[in-house]
């Protein structure tokens, strides 16, 4: 990789030590960065001119279903129950090969277009051992860093052996995950080795539990994290949730921690009816935890608990969750859940606060806190010489934005995918001048289109009465 020097930005570096530096240079050789300082020499360097720009580490997402990128716009209006039926039980099992391996290049391409470099990509789309391999080869062909999270998931499959009667199909998506599953993520983890050959672990490979895993009871629970472990991820993510009804709280995180069971590299999604306590728990094992703001509020989550697990010496992220319900865009996902916290301050306090949170601490979880919960904090999260090249360029709106007060509060309250000019992904540049680099998007949008309608028609043909009937009575 040449050398590339970024120059004359306003470089929030999101590293402590550091600070931010109005006019400063970011040099980056070999995939990492070598230096931040203002003035640096170019030598030979590929040169970004960042003038008037502002330049922060690449974003992270630390929670998506990259294969609904596809489906952009299908659940926007869909409650919680409408979107397990429709696109868990239904959608999901009418991709074929290339269906899958289009919806996760895209699912890369369009977090680059955002600035964000690291995603935790929760892939539960295994519906079969193709599916699979072009799931984790569209995720790599993207461009992208972060984890493929292969999902421990039963998912039926439309297009070859699907359940012919709602019981079946009931019982297929709550039992255990099958036995293959094994097999297919000996087969993932080979194919992302054949791609890496450079041995680069720009995405390296996690498993993502099944949806029933926190309403498992223990008995069952246990061998299944057992299972996981023997499977050696990089990072083990899911869903996670406690089970409430009234005065009735069941969760079984305590226990499973106190045993051993979660450990290494953790990240549990949304939790949103986690108590006190569970939270206290997961701060003390060192387990990061997610909110997607636009999904959990939109659908009728809450409350968020990012900033709850921080103020317990923590780690969290945010995370778009699913394309098919908003787009990705981290930096919109902090700005509505720093809305939503000062408003729940001014709840909290019955009248209007006299300081409000300031735009920073959000930041913070796109960046700097959410590589941490990830697992990711010594190679991204900042612009700390000696971390992987991971970095984004944005060019304010000069009507919207303008950079100079407060670049913080420029990047959360006023910019959008589409102000984001430059990426760099391990010292490769993916976007420049605000296209996303060696990408034909009229070909791929084309082939977007001829899939989508391919799905859309498999999905006109299934029983729609069949998996009305094996989702009746859990929600």
């Amino acid at each position: 990789m040449s050398a590339i020097l970024i120059r004359g930005g306003h470089v929030v570096t999101m590293d402590p030590d550091l600070g931010d530096l109005p006019d400063a240079d970011v040099l980056v050789r070999g995939g990492r960065i070598v230096d931040v300082a203002p003035n640096l020499a170019a030598g030979g360097a590929h040169v970004v001119e960042a003038g008037g720009r502002i330049v922060l580490p690449g974003l992270v997402d630390g929670h998506r279903h990259a294969w609904q990128s596809l489906l952009h716009g299908l659940a926007t209006d869909w409650s919680f129950p409408t979107y397990m039926r429709l696109v868990r039980g239904g959608y999901g099992g009418c991709f074929d090969v290339e269906d899958a391996y289009l919806a996760n290049l895209l699912g890369g391409l369009e977090s680059i277009f955002a600035g964000i470099t690291t995603i935790v990509d929760h892939s539960h789309l295994q519906t079969s051992a193709d599916i699979s391999t072009a799931l984790v080869r569209g995720l790599w062909d993207s461009g992208v860093g972060g984890y493929f999270a292969y999902a421990l998931q039963n998912a039926p499959d439309w297009l070859r052996d699907a359940p012919a009667a709602p019981e079946a199909l009931r019982e297929l998506l709550t039992r255990a995950p099958d036995p293959e599953h094994g097999e297919r993520f000996h087969s993932v983890r080979k194919t992302l080795t054949d791609l890496d050959r450079a041995g680069s672990h720009r995405l390296r490979l996690g498993v993502a539990l099944p949806e029933t895993a926190p309403y498992l009871p223990l008995d069952m629970i246990r061998p299944l994290l057992e299972r996981v472990r023997s499977l050696e991820p990089a990072l083990v993510t899911g869903h996670w949730n406690a089970l409430v009804h009234g005065d009735q709280y069941v969760s079984t995180l305590k226990q499973l921690v106190g045993e051993g069971l979660f450990r290494g590299v953790t990240v549990l999604s949304h939790c949103n009816q986690l108590n006190e306590d569970d939270l206290d728990v997961m701060a003390r094992a060192r387990i990061g935890l997610v909110t997607t703001p636009g999904t959990e509020g939109g659908m009728g989550f809450g409350p968020f608990l990012a900033r709850r697990i921080v103020g317990r010496g923590g780690a969290a992220a945010l995370g778009v969750d699913t394309t098919c319900y908003a787009q990705a865009d981290i930096l919109g996902e902090a700005r509505a859940l720093l809305a939503a916290e000062r408003r729940d301050a001014a709840v909290m306090t019955g009248g209007i606060p006299q300081e409000v949170q300031p735009a920073r601490t959000v930041l913070e979880l796109a960046t700097s806190v959410g590589a941490r919960a990830v697992g990711l904090q010594d190679e991204v999260g900042s612009l700390t010489p000696g971390k992987r090249a991971n970095v984004a360029v944005v060019l304010p709106d000069p009507v919207r934005a303008r950079p100079g007060a407060d670049p913080v509060a420029t990047l959360v309250h006023y910019t959008g995918p589409g102000d984001v000019e430059t990426v760099l992904v391990d010292g490769e540049i993916r976007k420049y001048a605000g296209r996303l680099v060696g990408i034909d998007t009229a070909d791929l949008a084309r082939r977007s289109a001829e899939s989508l309608d391919a799905i859309r028609r498999r999905f006109a043909a299934l029983p729609a009465e069949l998996v009305d009937a094996a989702w009746r009575g859990i929600f």
